[in-house]
């Protein structure tokens, strides 16, 4: 009995994995969106899987001087860190383009920002990875200044 409660236990967890994943893209740029739009980090890991991995990349806004690689719960700690310093304001798509060969899409905005508490404007470079039907995020990148 013990071995079908651990069982039941480990499948109930196995939606909530393959659903850290972006159903389309219109949510995918909704929620996006509004990560970076209002500074909310699970709106943006929650185009992370639990497994997989995310190059974030937000030079002279935060000291990255190890690797840029990280997990989801790694990438939520590191954005939630993130929104806390620079208070976002909003972001607008500028651009979007997919790439069918290579089941990716690529985003890239301006995104606004309190750095200091002075305006700033950063572009971010987002790029997404088509995956079972669903899109996770593979990489952010912010321009530096």
């Amino acid at each position: 009995m013990k071995l079908w409660s651990k069982i039941a236990t480990l499948l109930a967890f196995v939606p909530l994995v393959a659903s850290a994943q972006y159903k389309d893209l219109d949510v995918a740029l909704s929620n996006l969106s509004r990560g970076f739009g209002s500074g909310d980090p699970q709106a943006i890991v929650s185009g992370i899987s639990d497994g997989d991995k995310v190059m974030l990349q937000f030079p002279g806004l935060i000291d990255q001087s190890g690797p840029t690689v990280y997990g989801r719960d790694q990438a939520a700690y590191l954005l939630d860190g993130l929104f806390g310093r620079v208070h976002p304001t909003a972001f607008e798509q500028q651009s979007a383009r997919k790439e069918s060969s290579e089941g990716q899409y690529h985003i890239t905005g301006t995104w606004a920002i309190q750095n200091a508490g002075k305006p700033d404007t950063r572009e971010l470079y987002i790029t997404l990875h088509n995956k079972n039907d669903r899109w996770s995020i593979v990489s952010v990148r912010s321009a530096g200044k």
